[in-house]
């Protein structure tokens, strides 16, 4: 992964160290911790699916081909799939069975491999939920452990493209 990408994890996460102080700071009763938790939401899910893409669209840009390049850029990195396991590993089959298999082998033999598959599905149900008008079922507490474990699947990803 490079380290504009590495960045835009840390940058999150810093983001939602800052939102647990602010929150910390109100009554459980201020309509603003929910404002701050679907803006947690709507952060965490978005920054793991560009970083997730971009880690693929990276490593066939690097092989210079500019209409590769550019198809990639528009159906990979601009494109639309949530951060969910199943999506993680489908793209990667996409390009080659090996990254599957060995993406999927990965997760499976983490320790918490069910703990983060399940993260990844949560953050994403509530990112759509919020986005079609349903209120979530996540607390701000449940985002940021689903972003952490979102960065462990991501790592786990990023060691498979290469």
């Amino acid at each position: 992964m490079n380290s504009e990408l590495q960045a835009m994890l840390v940058e999150c996460e810093e983001e939602l160290e800052d939102i647990a102080m602010r929150i910390k700071g109100t009554s459980p009763f201020d309509r603003g911790r929910k404002y701050l938790t679907n803006y947690a939401l709507i952060r965490a899910s978005g920054t793991a699916e560009y970083v997730y893409r971009a880690i693929i669209a990276d490593y066939f840009a690097a092989l210079g081909n500019a209409k590769i390049d550019k198809y990639l850029d528009k159906a990979i990195r601009q494109g639309s799939m949530s951060a969910t396991y199943e999506n993680m590993n489908h793209l990667l089959g996409k390009f080659d069975e090996t990254w599957k298999s060995e993406f999927s082998q990965s997760v499976n033999r983490n320790e918490h491999g069910e703990q983060i598959k399940a993260s990844a599905k949560s953050l994403v149900q509530n990112r759509h939920a919020f986005a079609h008008g349903r209120p979530i079922a996540a607390s701000f507490s449940d985002i940021k452990s689903y972003y952490q474990d979102m960065i462990l699947l991501i790592e786990i990803f990023n060691t498979v493209v290469k």
